[in-house]
């Protein structure tokens, strides 16, 4: 009987981001940033939190490529924009949770902080720094949907 209802609730298709409530809590007067709050509730089974960032509009993804991980980051644990006085106003504060495959196939969890520093007002490009200030990468946003 438990594996029926088990294999019932596979096939059932979860909720749709249509039951997502997004709050906007960052909009840069300067640069096109923009940080959203999500409530996603997933049928009764959980409710996700996390934040999403856009830039010019679109959604920020950060490929797997770029961190190892088993997936690309578009949610992230935390997200924080800087006051139009502060010395980093063109940048973001990002955490996320990175995910990478070990040899012995159980998966590596932990938590990554970076910056992410607009190309500009019209530029779709995003360098990524480490705290430090040490170069990552660049990465382009995704286009709208």
């Amino acid at each position: 009987m438990r594996a029926l209802l088990a294999l019932a609730l596979a096939a059932t298709p979860m909720a749709s981001n249509a039951d997502a409530k997004k709050t906007l809590l960052f909009e840069s007067a300067v640069y096109p940033w923009k940080i959203h709050y999500v409530t996603d509730r997933q049928r009764w089974v959980r409710e996700d939190r996390y934040y999403t960032v856009e830039h010019g509009g679109r959604p920020l993804v950060l490929p797997k490529t770029l961190f190892g991980t088993v997936r690309d980051v578009d949610r992230f644990v935390a997200a924080s924009g800087f006051a139009s006085g502060e010395t980093h106003v063109d940048s973001v504060l990002l955490v996320f949770e990175a995910r990478r495959a070990k040899p012995d196939g159980f998966e590596q969890r932990e938590f990554v902080a970076i910056l992410a520093r607009s190309g500009g007002a019209r530029s779709s490009t995003v360098a990524l720094y480490t705290l430090q200030g040490e170069p990552i990468g660049d990465v382009e946003a995704e286009p709208a949907p």
